[in-house]
């Protein structure tokens, strides 16, 4: 393989068989849950690698549920992580503190996280089941707030009628 043949393949690995296809990407329909809470600072400031800034005010975390049933490239997955608004040289951005995928493609697309080693217990087929486990529990709370969501619109109807 000659060093342009190298370059044109190196969006992802292996080179001669990428396990998803060169971008660019593009996510439609989307459908997002995002939970967001505060937390103690401290705890944070201790997952948050310099040269990251917390903004210790906000001590927030973003918990994100993001269904992606139509992305080019990586076709339907879930994935669910928690996000830290951090700064770096006063640019205000997010921290991935961790992120859970239940399929290999995006998985495989992500260049930051490790390939496990030898020794580690279960295989990524087993992992995959068990993220896909956890994708459809997050279906069923999303489906639960969503039958709440309803409920509470129509008592907020049957209570405006009383007063109208």
């Amino acid at each position: 393989m000659r060093e342009k043949e190298v370059l044109k393949r190196a969006f992802a690995m292996p080179l001669t068989r990428p396990s998803y296809p060169p971008g660019p990407y593009r996510f439609v329909n989307r459908e997002y849950l995002i939970i967001t809470y505060r937390t103690d600072p401290a705890k944070l400031r201790a997952v948050v690698p310099a040269p990251l800034e917390l903004d210790e005010r906000e001590a927030l975390v973003k918990y994100e549920f993001i269904r992606m049933p139509d992305s080019n490239g990586f076709g339907d997955y879930t994935e669910s992580g928690q996000v830290i608004p951090v700064s770096f040289r006063g640019s205000r951005g997010s921290y991935t503190h961790c992120m859970f995928l239940n399929d290999e493609g995006p998985i495989a697309g992500d260049r930051r996280s490790q390939q496990p080693s030898a020794g580690q217990a279960g295989s990524t087929t087993e992992r995959m089941g068990e993220l896909s486990s956890a994708a459809a529990r997050i279906g069923d709370v999303a489906e639960l707030i969503n039958t709440i969501a309803g409920q509470t619109n129509l008592l907020r109807r049957a209570d405006c009628k009383g007063h109208g």
